[in-house]
């Protein structure tokens, strides 16, 4: 008990100039989120007459059901969680093991491989999207699961492999040269020493990787044609061009949307925070 009450004494303050500003922050960030929870239980009438209202006289589901079956937001997720699992399982799979092999492997191949890796985060996607496509439809990857899934991974492979490296370099070297010494070979290094102490990193990779990915339009859009395979956000913004004034079904099926990565989040949010400290050490 006495060593808690000294760790809570310790624990450094921070001004309240910066506690203003990060609960300005807060608020402002909250304040669409309470609306866009609010308005999706109103009535059409309440959304377009009464938007501001926080306490409806009717609280109604309805919203949720008509968005769910009019998108046809059930193959919507079937086609997000497909997408969002090979392309996070690339991601960390990959990510680890080049992150893995940096700092173990002193190669100068794999150290300018590394930086070139880390280089490629200032191009921007929509500079090198027109010969991808063109490249996926003549080796026909176009209207594919795991293509697709590929090319989201490799849009975030840079930032992935510089998290999975920074962390890496915090670990203590010896663990690799008792490794060695105990007989363990270089995968079991990988699979049993190094991956077990970056969780915190692989939960981060989830989350700020794994949001992008659900939320993606633009690649969807551009290498999936196949109707049943397209994602949540590409079926809603068909349905804004079309239904423009229906907002009781777009607020409905925006918090459908929304749910299952605000729901991760909190689930995952210690590990991210952990996780963003971890993979900016450096050696």
């Amino acid at each position: 008990m006495a060593k808690k009450h000294n760790h809570v004494l310790n624990r450094k303050k921070h001004p309240v100039w910066i506690t203003g500003i990060l609960g300005i922050y807060a608020a402002i960030t909250a304040v669409p989120l309470l609306y866009i929870f609010v308005n999706s239980f109103k009535t059409y009438d309440d959304i377009v007459f009464k938007p501001l209202e926080i306490n409806p006289a009717k609280w109604s589901f309805n919203n949720f059901v008509n968005a769910w079956t009019t998108m046809h937001l059930d193959e919507g997720f079937v086609a997000n969680i497909i997408f969002l699992l090979i392309s996070l399982a690339i991601m960390v799979f990959a990510g680890s093991l080049m992150g893995f092999a940096v700092n173990i492997v002193h190669s100068r191949f794999l150290n300018i491989s590394y930086k070139i890796i880390i280089m490629v985060i200032t191009i921007p996607f929509q500079a090198i999207m027109i010969p991808i496509v063109v490249l996926m439809n003549r080796l026909t990857m176009l209207n594919s699961y795991f293509w697709t899934s590929a090319l989201f991974a490799a849009t975030a492979m840079p930032i992935v492999v510089f998290l999975y490296a920074g962390a890496m370099k915090s670990l203590p070297r010896e663990l690799a040269e008792a490794a060695v010494v105990d007989g363990c070979g270089i995968y079991q290094m990988y699979l049993r020493i190094h991956m077990p102490l970056l969780k915190v990193i692989t939960g981060t990779v989830l989350i700020i990787r794994g949001t992008p990915v659900w939320n993606d339009l633009l690649i969807n859009m551009i290498t999936i044609t196949d109707p049943v395979k397209k994602t949540v956000i590409y079926r809603l913004s068909t349905f804004l061009s079309t239904r423009i004034n229906s907002w009781d079904f777009v607020f409905g099926g925006v918090l459908l949307i929304s749910l299952p990565i605000i729901i991760a989040f909190f689930l995952l949010q210690k590990a991210f925070i952990a996780g963003i400290a971890a993979g900016a050490v450096k050696g």
